[in-house]
C-alpha cells in the first residue's frame, strides 16, 4: 500500500478472507482455534495494522455451524471492532467451505427452488421479491449463530448491546459470503429498529465475488434500500449507494445463476476467457448442449439478477497463457483452473493485499 491509508475495499477484503481461517478443522468446537488463527493473522495484514499494531480486534464470535453428522463447518461469522473507533464494526461472513460437500449442495447449488423475502416469511415483502433456497437457508443459519466464546448471544443481540450510540456496521464476505453479506446487510437495515437503540446507525456492505441471491424484484428492492447515504467515513460516494458489490470481470461466480449469461444469444459464461480458452467446433457443440442448454432451462424461470448490476467491474487480467487445444477435457481443465484463480486469487491481487494469499497467514487447518 506504499505507506498510504488503506481503502475500505482493502480493509473489507482482508476480513472477507480472514473468514477462511480454520475452515478445514474437523474437530468439534473449533471456535477457540479459529479465533487464535484470526488474532495471529490480523497484525500480518497491512490494511488492518495501525502504527505497527493490530488496528482491529474480534469482539463477537467466531461462531460456527456444522450440519449434524458432517465433518467440516458449513458456516462461520465473526464481528471485529476498530480499536481506534469503538463504533466501527465489521461483520465478516465466510464463503463456501470447499472441503464440505454438504455446504456445496445445500448452500451453493440449491438454486432451482426460490423462497420469499424476507427469509422465514410466508408473505413476500415487497411482493415478488424472491431469493434462492440456498440464500434463505444460509441467512437463517447465520442469524441463529451464537458466540460461545464471548457469551453475547446472536448477532442481533450483540448489536443491540452495542447500539446505545450510533454504530457504523459494514458487512463483508467473499464468494458465497459475498452473496450472504449483502442479504444479511439488507436484513439488518430492514430490521434496524429491533437492534438499533439510537436509530442513527449506518449499515453498509462491501462484498466480493458474490453469486446472485435473488430475482429482479429482490434486486430492485435491495438497490432501493441501499440507495444514497448517509455514508460511512471513507466511503466512495460516487457509488451513490451504501452497497459496494465488488466483482472481477473474469470471475465466473457472479455470472453463474443469471440465465442471461448462459443463453444461446449471450453465452458470456462460456466465452469469458476467449480467445485464451476458446470452445469451437465439436467442443462448442458439446458445451452448448450439456452446459448452456441445461443451465438455461434450469434457471430461466427463476429470473436471477444481480443487485447493483451496473456497478463497474474490477478489470481482470488473464492468468497464464491459456491453451489452443481442441481436446474438450484439456479445455475444461484449463477453464476450471482459470476460473478458480480468478475467483480466489484475483481480488487480493487486484486490491493489493497479497498477504491474504499466504497460507501461513490465512491458516485453514
Amino acid at each position: 500500500m506504499n505507506g498510504s491509508s488503506p481503502t475500505l475495499r482493502q480493509i473489507m477484503v482482508s476480513f472477507a478472507y480472514l473468514t477462511y481461517c480454520g475452515e478445514q478443522i474437523s474437530t468439534p468446537s473449533p471456535e477457540a482455534t479459529i479465533l487464535g488463527f484470526i488474532k495471529a493473522a490480523i497484525p500480518q495484514i497491512p490494511p488492518l495494522v495501525t502504527d505497527g499494531q493490530a488496528g482491529w480486534s474480534v469482539v463477537w464470535g467466531p461462531a460456527t455451524y456444522t450440519t449434524p453428522g458432517a465433518l467440516y463447518q458449513d458456516n462461520m461469522m465473526f464481528v471485529a471492532q476498530n480499536i481506534g473507533d469503538a463504533n466501527q464494526l465489521v461483520v465478516a461472513v465466510r464463503g463456501t467451505n470447499g472441503t464440505a460437500d454438504l455446504d456445496w449442495l445445500m448452500e451453493d447449488f440449491d438454486v432451482r427452488q426460490m423462497m420469499p423475502w424476507p427469509p422465514g416469511s410466508a408473505v413476500t415483502n415487497p411482493v415478488g421479491a424472491m431469493i434462492s433456497e440456498s440464500a434463505s437457508i444460509d441467512l437463517q443459519i447465520v442469524l441463529l449463530l451464537t458466540s460461545v466464546l464471548t457469551g453475547a448471544g446472536t448477532l442481533l443481540e450483540f448489536l443491540q448491546s452495542q447500539a446505545s450510540t450510533a454504530l457504523n456496521v459494514c458487512v463483508t464476505g467473499h464468494s458465497l459470503g459475498g452473496c450472504l453479506s449483502t442479504t444479511l446487510a439488507l436484513y439488518l437495515k430492514e430490521n434496524q429498529k429491533s437492534w438499533d437503540a439510537s436509530g442513527q446507525s449506518i449499515v453498509s456492505a462491501i462484498s466480493f465475488a458474490g453469486p446472485t441471491a435473488g430475482n429482479q424484484a429482490f434486486a430492485t428492492h435491495s438497490d432501493g434500500m441501499f440507495s444514497g447515504g448517509p455514508y460511512p467515513p471513507g466511503w466512495d460516494t460516487s457509488l451513490n449507494c451504501t452497497c459496494d458489490v465488488v466483482r472481477c470481470s473474469l470471475d465466473v461466480a457472479p455470472l453463474v445463476w443469471d440465465s442471461n449469461n448462459v443463453s444461446v444469444n449471450r453465452p458470456n459464461l462460456i466465452t469469458l476467457y476467449s480467445p485464451n480458452i476458446k470452445f469451437h467446433g465439436l467442443e462448442w457443440d458439446l458445451v452448448h448442449t450439456h452446459v448452456v442448454s441445461l443451465l438455461t432451462n434450469l434457471l430461466a424461470q427463476q429470473g436471477y439478477r444481480q443487485i447493483e448490476a451496473t456497478e463497474a467491474l474490477l478489470p481482470g487480467t488473464f492468468n497464464g497463457q491459456g491453451t489452443d487445444s481442441t481436446s474438450l477435457p484439456t479445455l475444461l481443465e484449463a477453464y476450471a483452473q482459470q476460473a478458480l484463480w480468478q475467483h480466489v486469487n484475483s481480488y487480493p491481487t487486484l486490491l493489493g493485499v497479497l498477504a491474504l494469499l499466504d497460507s501461513s497467514i490465512i491458516v485453514r487447518s
